[in-house]
């Protein structure tokens, strides 16, 4: 079977050779099954929120900082008293503003956006299921498996969200090959995150049809990208976050763990969560080895399913690509990979099986009860995973913060009032503390001054290659930004027997407690 996408003359929209797409236009009971299912994501996607909300990390609150400020100052900053670059994706600091603004509260503006998302993805999800003949029941499984996550559920407020639900619409503009709707979404994903241009990279180099329309494509996502990294390189510095010095180029804290291995640190820590999202992406990794492996664009049991294929081939880019480069193993960054095999494993696996009897190879009724036995038990798993946690959750699965999103929002309560006026030297965990206490609470994530050593000293470790980077990147940086002189600070010390003002918990480092001085003279 073959795609629905366009009326164009039929062209091979996949990696490799096969057999070319048809193309027939899409009927009206495909609109209400997209409707249905984006309805029904909506609704999910609500409760979902309602039970992770008082358990956000920290990072996500960094983004709401700077979101709450956009929205209510016009200031691009994680406080309001300074001018930063820290927040990693500018679209998504964007998009929850908006929320912000119309709920007035950042943490509901999230839970907006977080509902629309999740519908967009359904709905692209159907969308792409309904273009490639698939069922219906393999675009819910899919939404329902990244929704449900361990990973996903605990980056709620981060950019890979919006992410996923982008990667979904640019596999979309791929399957009905629409250069200009690629383009938006290329242009979308540099915003949200630099790093996820690899997956349109990925898609170019993979399927004919959108490299024969890739110049339209490129020039679509330049015009719609250019004018924010102008402002961001006149007007804040950089051409991309200082994140990417705090986060890749700088030192790291984490002894032996970077990229690569960090999946088995989370493993020690997090083995149930680990399980089950390795799972789920494991489906997907396995559908992608057998497409290659047996050439299926060659058999009309894949014709069509190549967009799908280079989805996942992104997801295994973008981890390669994280390995080279070896930052700490910040959670998050294994979304792409986790999310897009996921998705694959869902439309792929399953649907290849659904879909068999077009090429009249109809499977039998073990295969395709093995595959819906396989899919109900991932969903099981997840759904028993989410509850058996305790509802609303206190922590999410996989956290490496150091107190509890509810402590640290009191502290910074209290701070609001008892530090008053006061420059307060972060503790080292800035996002949640800022949001509650919106103080003048300083770090190298939001002051620019405090950077600015490290951003020399990452300039001089590095090679000629990303020397020339950096000094491109920062060629219009104040260089003359004075670090902030705190008159506080706030300082944190682990362990059972730690004493402070605020005693703190997490499943990550364990009792602790926070406690407010006077740095010496």
């Amino acid at each position: 079977m073959s795609s629905t996408a366009t009326t164009a003359a039929p062209d091979r929209d996949h990696a490799g050779p096969g057999p070319a797409v048809d193309a027939t236009p899409a009927g009206g009971p495909g609109r209400r099954q997209d409707l249905v299912l984006a309805a029904g994501a909506a609704l999910a996607s609500a409760l979902v929120f309602l039970l992770v909300r008082g358990s956000l990390i920290d990072d996500a609150y960094i983004t709401l900082s700077y979101a709450r400020n956009l929205a209510e100052h016009w200031h691009w900053g994680l406080t309001e008293f300074r001018t930063a670059n820290t927040a990693t994706s500018p679209l998504n600091v964007v998009v929850l503003a908006a929320g912000a603004f119309v709920t007035r509260d950042g943490v509901w503006g999230l839970g907006l956006v977080f509902v629309l998302l999740g519908a967009a993805q359904a709905w692209g999800l159907s969308r792409l299921a309904r273009d490639l003949r698939l069922p219906a029941a393999a675009a819910a499984a899919a939404f329902a498996l990244v929704l449900l996550s361990p990973l996903m559920l605990s980056i709620v407020g981060m950019e890979m969200t919006l992410g996923v639900t982008l990667l979904v619409w640019l596999t979309v503009a791929a399957v009905e090959r629409r250069p200009v709707l690629f383009g938006l979404m290329t242009a979308a994903l540099v915003l949200t995150r630099v790093d996820l241009g690899i997956f349109p990279l990925v898609f170019l180099l993979t399927s004919r049809p959108m490299l024969r329309r890739a110049p339209v494509a490129v020039a679509v996502a330049a015009v719609a990208a250019l004018p924010w990294y102008l402002f961001s390189w006149f007007h804040l510095g950089a051409l991309v976050p200082d994140t990417l010095v705090l986060k890749t180029i700088t030192g790291s804290s984490w002894g032996p763990w970077e990229f690569l291995n960090g999946p088995l640190l989370y493993w020690r820590a997090y083995p149930a969560a680990m399980l089950i999202t390795t799972l789920a992406a494991g489906v997907g990794g396995l559908a992608l080895v057998l497409w290659v492996a047996t050439r299926a664009w060659r058999r009309p049991v894949g014709a069509g399913l190549g967009p799908l294929a280079a989805l996942g081939l992104g997801g295994v880019g973008h981890y390669a690509a994280y390995s080279l480069l070896s930052p700490p193993p910040y959670h998050w960054y294994y979304a792409p990979s986790a999310a897009s095999l996921t998705i694959v494993g869902a439309l792929g696996l399953g649907g290849a099986l659904l879909r068999a009897r077009a090429a009249d190879t109809r499977p039998g009724v073990a295969p395709r009860v093995a595959v819906g036995l396989v899919a109900a038990a991932l969903l099981v798993t997840d759904v028993a995973f989410v509850f058996g946690r305790g509802v609303p959750w206190e922590q999410v699965p996989i956290t490496t913060n150091w107190a509890t999103a509810a402590e640290y929002a009191a502290v910074g309560e209290q701070l609001r009032t008892q530090a008053a006026g006061e420059v307060i030297a972060s503790p080292g965990e800035i996002g949640n503390l800022a949001y509650h206490c919106r103080c003048d609470i300083v770090d190298s994530f939001s002051d620019r001054g405090a950077l600015l050593p490290a951003i020399e000293q990452g300039r001089e470790d590095a090679g000629p290659l990303m020397r020339a980077f950096l000094d491109l990147n920062f060629a219009h940086l104040d260089t003359d930004i004075e670090a902030a002189t705190p008159t506080r600070a706030l300082t944190y010390r682990g362990g059972p027997d730690a004493s402070g003002t605020w005693p703190v918990h997490s499943s990550w480092l364990g009792p602790g407690a926070l406690e407010l001085t006077t740095p010496a003279s």
